[in-house]
This record gives C-alpha cells, sequence and structure tokens, in this order.
C-alpha cells in the first residue's frame, strides 16, 4: 500500500530544478569555514525588493517559529490567542510562565475583536490569517480593531502566498504591528528553515536586538535569495496548490470547510479512517471531531477523494 503524506501543509512538490543548479552553484564555492554577515543584508535586500519594504523593516529568521519564541519571550506577560488556532502560541507563552488568554472565534471563524480588546492588561495578542488549522482569512476590520487599541500585535501569515491577501500597508499606519511569513509553506523550504519578520523601524530594531548575531547558516539563506530572484518559478506551484484546493474542496461535497491555505479543514474527524488507507493527515485533538488535509499532487488528492467518498458510502 503506497503511504502519502497530507499531515503538515508542507509543499508536495520539491524546489525546482533550475533553481537547485543554482544553489548546487552555490555551494560549490562557498565559504563554509567562514561566519555568515552579520544581520545577512543580502537576504534582507532581496526580501525588501520582493515584499516592497526597507530592509530597516525586516528581519529573517530560522523559521518563523524563531520570531514568535523571541516576541512571545519578550512579551513579559500574558498573551490572547484566538482558537482554534495555531497550536505554538500556547506552547511559547507556557514555556515562559505566561498564560494564554483564549478569546475563541466565532461560529463562523471570524475574530471576536471586541472581546480581544477588553484584556487591556495582556502585553501581546497573536492573530492567524489565513488561520490553522481552519483556512479562513481574518476579516481586516476586526484586525484593524485589535490594532487601534495600541496592543502589540503579531499576524502570523504563513499562508499569505495562497490567499492573495497582503497585510504589509498596515505596516506604515500601525507602529504596534509585527507580521510574519515563512519560506516553510509555498517556497518548499520546510526543511531549510527559512522565516521573516515585517513591522515599523523602531520595533524591528528592538526586536533585531534579541537575536543572535550569525542565527541563519549561508545555505538557507542563499537559497532563500534564489527563490526570491526565481519568483515566477514558484508561482507556478503555488497556481496550481489553488487550483487543487479549489478542486478537493468542490470534490469532498460539503464535508470540507473552504480556505483560503494549502489545507482543508473536514468536518469530521477522519484522521484513523484514512491512515488506514494509507493516508497520513492531521488529527486536531482540540478540535472536536475535525482534522485537517494538506493539498498534495493531483494523484495524491484524488486518492484522498475516493477514500473519503468510500467512507461516506459507508
Amino acid at each position: 500500500m503506497r503511504e502519502i503524506y497530507l499531515d503538515k501543509n508542507e509543499n508536495p512538490f520539491n524546489i525546482p530544478d533550475a533553481i537547485k543548479e543554482k544553489f548546487i552553484d552555490y555551494v560549490k564555492n562557498a565559504d563554509f569555514n567562514r561566519y555568515p554577515e552579520k544581520g545577512l543584508p543580502s537576504l534582507i535586500e532581496g526580501l525588501g525588493r520582493f515584499t516592497g519594504l526597507g530592509p530597516e523593516r525586516i528581519i529573517a529568521s530560522n523559521g518563523s517559529d524563531e520570531l514568535l519564541d523571541i516576541l512571545i519571550k519578550r512579551a513579559g506577560g500574558d498573551i490572547v490567542i484566538s482558537s482554534p488556532t495555531f497550536e505554538m502560541y500556547s506552547f511559547y507563552a507556557t514555556n515562559y510562565g505566561h498564560s494564554a488568554i483564549d478569546v475563541p472565534l466565532n461560529d463562523d471563524f471570524s475574530l471576536n475583536a471586541q472581546e480581544i480588546i477588553k484584556h487591556r492588561d495582556a502585553k501581546l495578542v497573536v492573530i492567524c490569517s489565513p488561520n490553522n488549522p481552519t483556512g479562513n482569512l481574518i476579516g481586516m476590520d476586526s484586525i484593524k480593531t485589535v490594532l487601534e487599541s495600541g496592543v502589540t500585535t503579531v499576524l502570523d501569515n504563513a499562508y499569505y502566498e495562497f490567499s492573495g491577501e497582503d497585510y504589509t500597508d498596515l505596516i506604515k499606519k500601525y507602529d504596534n504591528l509585527i507580521i510574519l511569513r515563512t519560506f516553510s509553506k509555498a517556497f518548499s523550504l520546510a526543511g531549510m528553515r527559512v522565516g521573516y519578520g515585517m513591522a515599523n523601524r523602531d520595533l524591528m530594531a528592538g526586536l533585531k536586538k534579541l537575536q543572535a548575531p550569525f542565527y541563519m547558516n549561508i545555505l538557507s539563506a542563499k537559497l532563500a535569495e534564489i527563490m526570491i530572484e526565481n519568483y515566477h518559478l514558484i508561482e507556478e506551484k503555488i497556481n496550481y496548490i489553488v487550483g487543487e484546493r479549489k478542486r478537493v474542496y468542490g470534490e469532498l461535497d460539503g464535508i470540507a470547510y473552504n480556505s483560503d491555505t494549502n489545507f482543508l479543514m473536514l468536518k469530521k474527524d477522519l484522521y484513523d479512517y484514512l491512515a488506514g488507507k494509507g493516508i497520513h493527515i492531521r488529527k486536531l485533538p482540540l478540535v472536536k471531531d475535525r482534522s485537517r488535509i494538506t493539498i498534495g499532487t493531483a494523484e495524491e488528492n484524488n486518492m484522498l477523494i475516493s477514500a473519503v467518498r468510500e467512507y461516506m458510502k459507508e
């Protein structure tokens, strides 16, 4: 039985061969005996071109998780989250002795912004948009309501490329906003651990002081640069995945929630059933009777659709 893995929201495609070749050329001549250049100016400049922001507003990191860790530790107090959402927020809060105050999403998975801003003593609000595991975008008005309360707000934008919703203009208006993104999903670099953050100059300057001087290896940094330079190749795979997401959502006939990401949350817990078919998906222990599937290749998705249809007939 063939095993397929649709459980970690990974990109089903490896990096394009043309990018691999450029990266291998770099590796052949790389100075492995030298530390990375402090601050990774070349990568930061590339991210500046990609995002349209100045380098003083950008920080790179070992996955966006590194920045989450720093920000939640730096907060120095309780944070506000909105479940169901990414479990690492509460994980980091607990690690540093903080409470993760939960203001659950509304029944339609929208943000209860008015309830969030009542927690005036909280040091940090974390909003995931598009949200994991529900897959939906959080409404812009709700995000602005939280920002206008003045609380420092982290907007986890890990699935940005699949949604098309760009929040970077908010940075120019709100000094209390940090946006986090990752190369793990759309860019197929989950194994290289590259992320980045965006914020206003003062907030970013303070954040960079908390980061170790040589925080990313030269291979991850260089591959991220090459990926940015060849984004048109990445876009082809993004468009493929978005097309497959729409197809799978339609084929599953009401058993899935709509999504702006590279995954779908199912209205049933199919973890055990699909595992028996060799299809590994994400169990959601904190969300009763729900599970999550990553969008794979057309072949993998067809196997999933067939298995779910068999389940529905039983």
